[in-house]
């Protein structure tokens, strides 16, 4: 696998004033932490590490200063209304430490379940993984078209890769395929009757039922 690299450099501004002043300038503040060294905060040019990101890949190699530090993409903060990237957090890895992260699972192929008439539920969209740093794959891609009515795929089905282990549960559902349960129309002339009265307030000279009942 090939391992991207990204130019970095050391910012030493802190504080709301500075970061906006960096991101209007079309850079994006940063963080390289771990491996029990001190954190280091970065700046990153935005079309640079974009480029990277839609790659898919989730390591690089930071060029920072002089020095190449190998990193993990460990969390990326968005701005959900502008859709722009804030906040980006690198953390430092060896390329012969296995490392626990989660990538994306894709679905691919159309459900048997679905053909029937059944709706389709993907409840897992990221699966956390441990493997070397440079066996990362970009995504778990899936096979649902054997998944019929009323089953489900779970982590245990996940295929196979090699130098890859599944650490999330294995019991957890990744997708499922169920039927449509339609709501049962009622109809008009129920919706427009009036309730039933179960009891009756006797009218003033008038005797209740049970107290007739009892003279009689």
């Amino acid at each position: 696998m090939k391992i991207l690299e990204l130019k970095a450099e050391k910012r030493a501004n802190k504080g709301t004033k500075a970061v906006r002043k960096l991101r209007e300038s079309g850079h994006i503040p940063a963080i390289l932490y771990g491996h029990k060294q001190n954190n280091v905060m970065l700046c990153l040019d935005g079309r640079d590490f974009s480029r990277i990101l839609h790659t898919g890949t989730r390591m690089v190699h930071l060029l920072l200063e002089s020095k190449k530090e190998s990193a993990l993409i460990k969390d990326v903060q968005y701005d959900n209304l502008l859709d722009t990237i804030l906040h980006v957090d690198f953390s430092r890895i060896d390329l012969t430490e296995r490392v626990k992260l989660k990538v994306p699972i894709e679905l691919h192929g159309e459900s048997a379940g679905v053909k029937e008439g059944g709706v389709l539920t993907h409840a897992m969209k990221d699966v956390e993984i441990e493997c070397l740093p440079t066996a990362i794959p970009e995504k778990i891609k899936v096979s649902i078209s054997e998944l019929v009515m009323g089953k489900a795929i779970h982590v245990k089905d996940l295929p196979v890769l090699e130098g890859i282990q599944y650490v999330s549960d294995a019991e957890a559902v990744v997708a499922s395929v169920h039927q449509v349960v339609e709501a049962k129309a009622v109809p008009e002339e129920e919706l427009l009757a009036e309730p039933e009265v179960i009891t009756k307030k006797p009218k003033e000279g008038e005797e209740a039922e049970g107290e007739s009942a009892g003279k009689a």
